[in-house]
């Protein structure tokens, strides 16, 4: 009877102890992400958000040299912030140290702003030979941390925008990514984002008239190349917002042998929305039917038939005439695509009733038979930014 009494008491005695440490470590963790920076990384600038307590009088925190004096701010309940000062070796110095003073013990959090972070997102896809399948498609977001500090558990907001427009125009993209170790002084980390396999392509074939052709080209008749534009959704389960970043392009032939393609870039989409980018023009002889392709048969002439510019030098007037000729056996769909970047478009007079494509593009869709052509005339006016 003892002896069971004294494994019972044992037994019990063990799970207190085992609670107790179960307990300790969910503390540890809490305290942990307590414990966590904040940073939210603007084009520009940074802002960071970081735990401290200050047990003496003085207090050392290691910051970026470019911290901003002017942006310290103390949120803590005693009202009593600490007498401070900034010291380092030069005015080039990339590290600087924070020193603390203050009368009593506190704990707070102290939020400044500075500079020396970067990020960009980058992708990489491995396509079929015929363009029409994506094999492979890898996405990560690299953070370039020479701020000349580091910063433990941090939570990152990286922000498509810069801090002096956010005022102008409140909207911009953000991505969140948490380093659950230590964000290191002068190393850049790579986060994977969004990854998948075996993805149909849609191709369409698309005539880009913006750019350049803006210019005053009257009288001047330019050929422009058609481009192969992929496009595809995300998976269910995997959306994510993209931003604007590099696009490493590879193929695979149907040997299996992969090719380097060359480097292209990918417009930032939201997680719902078409992801689409061009074949690079001089990859387009790639395709295994180049002989049938749209590329081979399809030609497409721009001719400026008048150019003005109208009150201002920033408001021009220009009138067009795109004429696309098929020699091929096959009726082909064709973008006339005309993105106008920061400035502003109005089309006055068209043969062809436009789409609004974005904010910053418009579209007309055209079918042209076999052994035809097709004119589409237009008339615009620009507001140069």
């Amino acid at each position: 009877m003892i002896k069971s009494l004294n494994f019972l008491l044992c037994i019990i005695f063990c799970q207190l102890i085992h609670g107790e440490a179960i307990q300790k470590s969910n503390d540890s963790s809490k305290q942990d992400k307590s414990k966590s920076s904040k940073i939210i990384v603007y084009r520009d600038r940074c802002m960071a958000t970081i735990p401290i307590k200050v047990e003496e009088k003085s207090h050392i925190i290691k910051v970026p040299g470019s911290i901003d004096p002017q942006s310290i701010l103390f949120c803590q309940n005693n009202q009593e912030n600490p007498t401070y000062e900034i010291s380092k070796e030069s005015d080039k110095a990339t590290e600087a140290e924070l020193i603390l003073y203050s009368k009593n013990p506190f704990i707070s959090e102290l939020t400044y702003c500075f500079t020396g972070i970067n990020w960009h997102m980058h992708y990489a896809a491995e396509l079929n030979e015929s363009f029409n399948e994506i094999l492979n498609f890898e996405s990560f977001i690299s953070i370039d941390n020479q701020s000349g500090a580091s910063f433990d558990y941090v939570d990152l907001r990286l922000v498509d925008g810069q801090t002096d427009n956010l005022a102008k125009n409140q909207s911009f993209s953000e991505y969140c990514v948490s380093i659950k170790n230590t964000l290191q002084k002068s190393r850049v980390i790579r986060v994977p984002w969004v990854s998948f396999n075996e993805k149909s392509t849609e191709q369409d074939y698309r005539f880009d008239v913006g750019g350049e052709c803006l210019l005053n080209l009257q009288g001047v008749e330019k050929n422009v190349p058609l481009q192969i534009y992929l496009s595809f959704k995300q998976a269910e389960e995997l959306k994510k917002d993209l931003a604007n970043g590099d696009l490493t392009l590879y193929v695979r032939d149907n040997s299996g042998t992969k090719r380097f393609l060359g480097i292209n870039h990918l417009k930032s989409v939201k997680a719902d929305e078409l992801i689409q980018f061009a074949i690079p023009l001089h990859l387009v002889t790639q395709l295994t039917s180049n002989e049938t392709s749209p590329l081979s048969q399809i030609q497409g002439v721009l001719e400026q038939t008048e150019f003005k510019t109208l009150l201002t030098e920033k408001l021009e007037e220009a009138a067009y005439r795109f004429t696309i000729r098929n020699f091929g056996d096959k009726e082909a769909t064709i973008k006339i695509m005309l993105p106008f970047g920061d400035n502003s478009v109005k089309v006055v007079r068209e043969s062809n009733e436009h789409k609004q494509e974005s904010n910053k593009s418009v579209c007309w869709q055209v079918k042209v038979a076999s052994k035809t052509e097709v004119v589409v005339r237009y008339r615009i006016q620009l507001v140069k930014e």
